[in-house]
């Protein structure tokens, strides 16, 4: 196991490239820059970076937002004009198509090809399921050559030139508990002609999952296609029925948000672009768009009766973080995220999501007059490296809501969730365990990147997909690990197999802790203890982030703190370290952990892990 008193090993200097110009000759031309202390490592590598970029595209000195960066804009798209559509919810056994359709994602947009599950247009159905009742899901790959062929870049591991015309494909139920076979391990793949069929047997409680594709190498492809959509779990206590013992809206008053901002071409297709200065067919590391859509439409609207909703909200993006909120800033209550409920609804006026994370909330449109209307809003900016290197900005607009006449759903928010009659039993308290891993978040060069493509990437521990070694938690037993990000970006950081808790959060002087502990070439691992150099107390989650979380987000020069508790074979009903045989025939084992930025997770910023007994 890797813990806080494993060895530390050399750093070799040039952290960050990009085009065809090293970011070596900047930190050589400013070194006395870096190590001021009056100059944060984040602004120094962020300048660089821009720097580069601006370089690469002839504008080497152009002022601030000046530069021609960034992806061709999305044509000027009237908001609220598109009615909010509702995914139709399958249960049971059955077959699911992967495979491409046509979409209208505004009404001032063309019909374009999309990605979807099931023929839906786009993304694809909710599906519903109960705890403890297994169902059989075959998806059918019936994928033509790929919307984004010319983007697939075969530097990354495991694209391929087939990926062009006839793409990979599997399914991830993320946040479920599946034996290994069935966890859509990215290596366990299958192509246009094949199907798989998968066992979810359930045996969690009730939560608001998603699926998603998590092919090698294309993922950031394949999601930004479609290929994500809903997954409800229910049980005895939040059954979905107008019965349901929490006394939760439900029906036509429980509705999924899967919100993801995209770009699009004049003929309404969604533009894959984001970076001017990088040659296709090549890793841009960025996928951030300029304009929002919500289960597949451009911020659309949605008429609501005048009472209390539920929301199940998916941020579905590639890259964009939200701060979600009304434009009224009117109070909404959060009642879930990620692993299930909450003990009791946690009242608040906002909520900042990153990509993969959900939020379960409640929503009391009973103020809004017969025809008002309030919009849910987003303040949220991209960082500063990325608004440079692709010219984002925050996308304020999300949807709108307007109150019809009807009186709506009547009925409070309930006052507790969990540890009552007819409620799940509370969550287990969060405490600080004694066994503790280190892992380290971080930027460096891509050794085998094209001379004229993205030279800078991210990796985990200083480590890619197939280098060793592995983490290697031990069954039954609960260890903190510690997220230790010295990257220019937060990251949501999610395991496959296990939930979170946070414990903590705390500020790092990132420049002192890698100067003194330099960091090897890419390969080697390097996860060296945070301790000294740990400022400021220690933070705790906000309170809507209480509940057991399967994706963290985890804060640039910080460490995030969570507790695992890793899971007996006995306990699941498998061995989550069995050898199993892909789809293609190869021999796999363990689970992975990630970056659910997905262009990271894409390139090398995920690892796999074994729980063994």
């Amino acid at each position: 196991m890797w813990f806080e008193d494993q060895p530390t090993v050399a750093y070799t200097e040039g952290v960050i490239a990009m085009s065809n110009l090293s970011i070596r000759s900047v930190v050589n031309k400013g070194k006395e820059c870096l190590m001021r202390p009056d100059l944060s490592r984040r602004t120094f590598v962020g300048a660089g970076l821009a720097t580069l970029a601006a370089a690469k595209s002839g504008v080497a000195s152009a002022a601030p937002g000046r530069e021609p960066r960034g992806g061709a804009p999305s044509p000027e798209l009237k908001p609220f004009v598109d009615e909010l559509p509702i995914p139709e919810v399958l249960e049971g056994d059955r077959t699911v198509v992967i495979g491409q359709s046509e979409h209208r994602f505004h009404r001032e947009l063309d019909v374009a090809p999309a990605w979807s599950y099931g023929a839906a247009g786009a993304l694809g159905p909710t599906i519903q399921a109960h705890a403890g009742q297994p169902i059989n899901l075959t998806f059918d790959n019936r994928l033509g050559a790929h919307l984004f062929a010319k983007y697939v870049d075969m530097t990354l591991d495991g694209a391929t030139e087939e990926d062009r015309v006839r793409p990979r494909a599997n399914v991830h139920v993320h946040g479920a508990l599946t034996p290994p076979q069935f966890d859509g391990h990215p290596e366990d793949t299958f192509r246009p002609g094949e199907s798989k069929t998968y066992t979810f047997a359930h045996h969690i409680e009730a939560a608001g999952l998603w699926y998603h594709d998590h092919s090698m190498g294309i993922t950031r492809l394949n999601v930004a296609a479609g290929l994500a959509a809903s997954y409800w779990l229910r049980d005895n206590f939040d059954t979905g029925s107008a019965t349901n013992p929490l006394r939760l809206p439900s029906g036509e008053f429980e509705i999924p948000l899967v919100i993801a901002d995209r770009r699009f071409h004049d003929d309404g297709s969604v533009n894959y672009r984001c970076q001017r200065q990088i040659p296709d067919g090549q890793w841009e590391g960025v996928m951030i768009g300029d304009t929002t859509t919500v289960n597949g439409k451009v911020m659309p609207h949605l008429k609501v009766a005048r009472g209390l909703y539920r929301f199940r909200l998916l941020n579905g993006s590639n890259f964009r973080t939200y701060n979600l909120f009304f434009s009224d800033r009117m109070p909404f209550w959060v009642i879930g995220n990620d692993g299930g409920l909450l003990d009791a609804p946690v009242r608040t006026s906002s909520v900042r999501m990153m990509p993969a994370e959900r939020c379960d909330i409640l929503v009391d449109f009973s103020g809004l007059d017969a025809g008002e209307s309030v919009e849910l809003s987003n303040d949220e900016y991209p960082s500063e490296t990325i608004q440079k290197l692709t010219g984002a900005t925050v996308v304020p607009r999300v949807m709108r809501f307007t109150a019809g006449r009807t009186a709506g759903r009547p009925g409070e928010v309930p006052g507790q969730l969990r540890g009552g009659r007819l409620q799940p039993p509370l969550l287990a308290p969060v405490y600080t365990p004694r066994r503790r891993r280190i892992v380290t978040l971080n930027m460096d060069d891509r050794p085998n990147a094209p001379k004229d493509g993205m030279q800078v990437g991210m990796t985990l521990s200083n480590l890619c997909f197939h280098d060793e070694p592995i983490e290697m938690p031990r069954q039954g037993t609960t260890e903190v690990w510690e997220f230790v990000n010295t990257s220019v970006d937060d990251h949501p950081m999610h395991l496959h197999l296990v939930d979170m808790r946070i414990i903590n959060r705390q500020a790092l002087d990132v420049d002192a802790y890698v100067r003194a502990h330099p960091k090897p070439a890419r390969g080697t691992r390097w996860a060296p203890a945070p301790d000294r150099f740990l400022t400021g107390r220690p933070q705790r989650p906000a309170a809507w982030e209480g509940g057991p979380k399967d994706t963290v987000r985890c804060p640039v020069n910080s460490v995030t703190r969570v507790m695992i508790r890793w899971p007996t074979a006995e306990e699941l009903g498998f061995d989550p370290d069995a050898v199993f045989t892909s789809a293609m025939g190869h021999d796999l084992q363990g689970y992975v952990w990630h970056c659910h930025l997905i262009d990271h997770e894409d390139e090398c910023m995920m690892s796999r892990f074994r729980t063994v007994a």
